[in-house]
């Protein structure tokens, strides 16, 4: 379980439409109305899978930074007006930029010290106007929800020395492309929760389909592995957990490494951000896209579900001790 603490909150807005940067001084106060926003994006952020750890140097630019945030109010306040500026700068040149709001936020996560810079991209909902007596359509600019995900941040854990960001795509010189790395940060880029979770799934079902190490049933088993590390508290670690659902075979065990090495993940991986209500369960999808969806132990199991091949080489499901059919 991840616990997130909020020590201060500053938060800036950048007006692309007006050509404007609005500074603030004060703290948020973050009373019982605005408390739950708040909390709610610091975890949507540190939380995300789309988050990616950038390799830079201990005197990078982000990490002196950081550095000095959390030595005083003051120097909070003054680090967050020059990343705000910086921000400004940046986004100024792109023609689609959203205006949005910045949270500086210091926090603690299980009890490691992050300091970071989220920015919130204003959404554009319809609306009726009255306009001398005549009713029109138009736009208007609202804050993100409370449980829509953070576009873009900058993450630092200060006690870590580890850069995170998460970035959006903007049309950049006649094509879609990021820019906070590559403008910005500069730093060399490791993969995401989510690419490393993509790049599991598809090393074991390749080994599954070549070796048929476990009958079909390889990525069940890699959810259920990853489930009881998280369940029992162990680091869930993709090369480690992707060699141990191919056990049984000792060459495809030997080739998964060389994949998983190949494509970016090593030893020390690790994958922080899952969402858990995936990991339980299991989804078959057949040729003519129908799709069964079951908790893993039952697939695994087999009490409730028989794979059964035919004697024309086709399979039938067969759905045991089912009690009642609801159509939903």
């Amino acid at each position: 379980m991840n616990t997130i603490v909020i020590n201060k909150i500053l938060m800036h807005m950048l007006d692309f439409e007006h050509r404007k940067i609005y500074h603030s001084t004060d703290f948020v106060d973050m009373n019982e109305t605005s408390i739950d926003y708040y909390r709610k994006k610091v975890e949507k952020a540190l939380n995300s899978p789309s988050l990616k750890e950038l390799t830079v140097g201990s005197l990078h630019e982000m990490m002196l930074r950081s550095d000095k945030m959390i030595e005083s109010d003051e120097e909070f306040i003054k680090q967050a007006h020059e990343m705000t500026d910086k921000l400004f700068t940046l986004g100024s040149v792109i023609e689609e930029m959203p205006n949005s709001n910045v949270l500086f936020v210091d926090c603690y996560k299980n009890g490691e010290r992050y300091v970071a810079a989220l920015k919130l991209n204003y959404r554009y909902i319809p609306m009726s106007v009255i306009d001398e007596e005549n009713i029109r359509i138009t736009k208007k600019q609202v804050l993100p929800t409370m449980g829509s995900p953070v576009d873009e941040a900058i993450v630092v854990n200060v006690d870590a020395k580890k850069l995170f960001l998460i970035e959006k795509k903007y049309m950049i010189d006649g094509r879609m492309d990021f820019y906070l790395n590559a403008q910005w940060i500069k730093g060399e880029e490791k993969l995401t929760d989510k690419q490393k979770m993509s790049t599991m799934k598809k090393v074991v079902k390749k080994m599954d389909d070549i070796y048929n190490v476990n009958d079909g049933k390889a990525l069940p088993l890699m959810k259920h592995e990853i489930q009881e590390r998280i369940d029992t508290n162990q680091p869930v670690k993709p090369l480690e957990i992707v060699k141990k659902v191919l056990e049984s075979d000792g060459q495809a065990q030997e080739e998964s490494e060389i994949m998983m090495k190949d494509l970016g993940i090593d030893e020390e991986d690790r994958i922080e951000s899952l969402s858990l209500t995936s990991m339980d369960k299991c989804k078959l999808v057949l040729d003519d896209d129908i799709e069964i969806s079951l908790p893993i132990e039952e697939y695994l199991s087999g009490d409730k579900v028989e794979k059964v091949k035919q004697e024309d080489g086709t399979y039938s499901i067969l759905l045991k001790d089912v009690s009642e059919v609801i159509v939903k």
